[in-house]
């Protein structure tokens, strides 16, 4: 991924984001006594770290508390008390663009105008974003698939880390209370990506996720424009298995004249609506008479470097499908369908494909599609941290390839094919046979 410029990003968190994010100083913890405590991880860590999360915008409106989301507002109460009032979900129809929307962004109603408030935020963020127990900077919020924060006139995003804490919309010069919602200095809002939010990061099972496939955007063309109308049935052949590595296409990244696909900046969470804790949450403690003054620090203009890239424990070249950033703009992987046993040399314009999706981290679409074709056919549809099996018809590009795709999260893939066409009368378009097995229990 393109990493958007500095201005653009800042320009576009002004429109979307409804607050801001603290300073370097107050991500760190107080210097005094009674200093905040920091969370403590209940997980034996490995020495690898998941991927960084990249920009996903909220595709659907599922607003349920993923068990990733739910996970991290109980460490966030388990470190600093039960009263603490956390928001999760969001109704489908307030305001604009949401992770909210979709169960994967919490707002902790903690105050930088509340000493006790203020400390806690630090403590918090010095635990998140700091160097982790072994000196890897944000290492704890790669662990836990952290996207974006909003804190105290700031935001920081793990997809532009390189910019460190940046002001947002503003906020330092609105410093009056009427602008705490806005500018998020009466809450903390965390916004994290689909692994993250499916709870199954290495923060909280000790195995990372496997690192994200190359994305393959250009199409080499039809094999033909046209097929016969029967498919020749050959003994199943498993051609691709992203999980162990097996068939992925790297070639043809781009459209094959250098012109790399652009990635478009990314929006993040909308202003519409004000922050709305959970529906019964626990009294917050009153705040103290004597405000905290307002901070003075600038953000960190030598922010330290991303943490490490997650580095996959499977099998060499195991990698997962993962969506594009934009709101259905599906990203895809190709593997190979052609010269398998069974199969003659030349000439097969069309293949049968049996695909399984294997522990998606997101509610997803599964999409096959031969080389330019404009809609992209769903042969399967899996539920978050499950899999789900579907057949199709797809026509094979020049390069004896097939595309596939997921419409959010990551996934792993299988494909097999199961018979071949060659070329005849009949219009070569990817037709999709009704998933005969979806929503499956297991990773």
């Amino acid at each position: 991924m393109r990493r958007p410029s500095r201005v653009l990003l800042a320009v576009s968190l002004a429109v979307a984001l409804c607050g801001g994010l603290g300073s370097a100083a107050q991500a760190r913890p107080a210097a005094t006594g009674g200093a905040a405590p920091s969370p403590v991880v209940r997980t034996t860590l490995p020495a690898q770290y998941d991927p960084v999360a990249e920009y996903e915008a909220q595709a659907a409106c599922d607003p349920k508390p993923k068990p990733g989301t739910k996970a991290l507002a109980e460490l966030i109460r388990r470190t600093y008390g039960r009263n603490q009032a956390i928001g999760i979900s969001r109704g489908c129809g307030i305001g604009g663009t949401s992770e909210h929307k979709e169960g994967r962004a919490l707002d902790w109603m903690t105050s930088s105008r509340n000493r006790s408030g203020m400390a806690n935020a630090r403590a918090f963020l010095a635990w998140l974003l700091g160097p982790d127990a072994t000196g890897v900077p944000y290492g704890n919020a790669t662990r836990l698939g952290v996207m974006y924060i909003g804190w105290n006139d700031h935001f920081w995003a793990a997809y532009d880390a390189a910019s460190g804490w940046t002001e947002l919309k503003g906020c330092f010069s609105r410093p009056g209370r009427a602008n705490d919602t806005d500018c998020h200095r009466n809450h903390i809002h965390i916004s994290l990506s689909w692994d993250g939010a499916s709870g199954r990061t290495s923060m909280w099972d000790g195995t990372v996720l496997t690192a994200y496939c190359a994305t393959a955007w250009g199409d080499p063309g039809f094999a033909a424009p046209s097929r016969s109308p029967d498919v020749v049935p050959i003994a199943p052949v498993r051609v691709l298995s992203t999980r162990e590595g097996v068939g992925v296409f790297v070639g043809g990244y781009g459209n094959g004249d250098g012109d790399y696909r652009e990635d478009p900046l990314p929006p993040v969470d909308d202003p519409g609506a004000e922050p709305a804790p959970e529906p019964t949450p626990e009294p917050v403690p009153a705040p103290i008479t004597e405000p905290a003054p307002e901070p003075t620090t600038p953000p960190m203009t030598e922010p330290p470097a991303p943490p490490a890239p997650a580095v996959p424990t499977t099998t060499p070249g195991a990698c997962r499908v993962h969506a594009g950033g934009w709101r259905g703009d599906q990203a895809g992987i190709r593997t190979v369908v052609v010269g398998l046993p069974g199969m003659p040399e030349t000439g097969v314009v069309a293949v049968a494909v049996t695909v399984t999706a294997l522990g998606s981290t997101a509610p997803a679409r599964i999409t096959v599609h031969g080389p330019g074709e404009k809609d992209v056919a769903a042969v399967a549809t899996v539920r978050m941290n499950r899999r789900a099996t579907g057949s199709a018809v797809v026509p094979v590009a020049s390069d004896g390839t097939i595309t596939l795709s997921t419409s959010a999260g990551a996934t792993d893939l299988e494909v097999i094919v199961t018979g071949y066409l060659l070329a005849g009368d009949q219009p070569n378009t990817t037709v999709v046979t009704p998933s005969s097995k979806s929503g499956q229990s297991g990773r």
